[in-house]
């Protein structure tokens, strides 16, 4: 496990995870992501907002400096300001998911698409009238827990965490204010739209660079929010909405669905072992390399990953069968465990499973679309 490490402010103090806090209860001053699992959020979330893209970003590893901290090369990725800005944005997206996985324990992020998203008939998340901010980035879930999240990086040396709250995190605090969870209750022939109160998340990544020399620090605000407190009942029925959602805009980037008839069905798909896997789980997905998606056999792959010069960018990625299987039919959703096979392989509590090629056992082609 490669973790890196930066400097930590959590505001207020309270919000802090009780695992970082000091033996006086006061927030750690440095906070440790591992960079496996950053590469692992990478994928969630560029398979689902950029469906079949590359793995560009197996390379972080290559990005940063040698050593404990979390610092990247020279004077970061890209050349020019708004090559900066784009990567800084890009990158403190995969950094703040990694966190809220890592220390809050959130399994399931949900991209909210649109003004007026819906999780489900019943759920949608949405514009607050007359608000003029962006949507935020996600809503995120875990057992008996809802988040709004907002992710922000930042390649400035002026957002340091003296003298109040840094530029992007005030932005992102009126981005989560901005919305309301919402939930649709039938009187009659009409729906009636109720606002219910979610936590929040803003989490900013400021870049550590080697030159300039300067430090990277994480700030995670939990800010106040609006509306009605949910119900216990209500925040099962908005996590399993959540997971749902997140399952399927996930599925659709690995190609595991297709529509038909208007309805989503199993695409044909590849089911595969990783070698070394106690569990022997059986997992649905597909091949990813630098180039893009590879609709080849495995010998075929492996051989590809043998002629490049970083084969663990070849990569399988994919869900654990059993819980796309439970999404099709319906039945609830529940965090898998999350564990290492091997020094390469990773499988996160959402099921989402990250392995070289070379570890990939192959156990045939699924075409079975019930």
């Amino acid at each position: 496990m490669n973790t890196r490490t930066q400097r930590f402010v959590i505001k207020p103090s309270s919000a802090c995870p009780a695992h970082l806090k000091t033996s006086r209860g006061h927030p750690v001053a440095q906070v440790s992501l591992d960079i496996d699992e950053v590469a692992r959020c990478a994928w969630n979330e560029i398979l689902q907002t950029a469906p079949r893209s590359t793995s560009l970003f197996g390379l972080l590893e290559d990005l940063l400096e040698p050593g404990p901290n979390l610092v990247w090369r020279d004077r970061g990725p890209g050349r020019g300001t708004e090559m900066r800005r784009s990567f800084s944005g890009l990158f403190g997206r995969f950094f703040a998911r990694a966190y809220l996985e890592q220390h809050h324990d959130f399994v399931w992020f949900t991209a909210i698409d649109g003004d007026s998203f819906h999780l489900s008939p019943s759920w949608r998340v949405i514009r607050k009238p007359r608000s003029q901010t962006e949507m935020p980035d996600w809503i995120c879930a875990r057992p008996g827990e809802l988040a709004i999240g907002e992710a922000k990086g930042s390649h400035q040396k002026g957002n340091a965490t003296r003298g109040g709250m840094p530029g992007p995190i005030k932005t992102a605090d009126g981005q989560i204010q901005g919305i309301r969870v919402q939930k649709g209750v039938r009187r009659g022939s009409k729906t009636i739209w109720q606002s219910k109160r979610p936590k929040g998340w803003a989490v900013m990544s400021r870049w550590g660079l080697a030159n300039p020399a300067r430090d990277p620090f994480l700030y995670a605000l939990d800010p106040e929010t609006e509306g009605e407190t949910p119900k216990p009942e209500e925040i099962s029925e908005l996590v399993q909405a959540v997971a749902r959602t997140y399952v399927e805009q996930t599925a659709l980037g690995l190609g595991l669905l297709m529509s038909v008839d208007g309805k989503l069905a199993v695409a044909p798909h590849r089911r595969v072992q990783v070698a070394g896997d106690q569990d022997k789980a059986i997992f649905a997905g597909t091949i990813i390399t630098p180039f893009g998606s590879l609709d080849r056999d495995f010998e075929r792959a492996k051989e590809i990953a043998s002629l490049v010069p970083k084969p663990d960018l070849v990569l399988f990625v994919g869900f654990e069968e059993g819980l796309l299987n439970d999404y099709l039919k319906g039945l609830t959703l529940v965090p898998r465990s999350r564990r290492r096979i091997g020094d390469l392989s990773l499988v996160g509590r959402d099921g989402l499973v990250m392995a070289p090629v070379q570890q990939i056992i192959d156990v045939g082609y699924s075409t079975d679309q019930d």
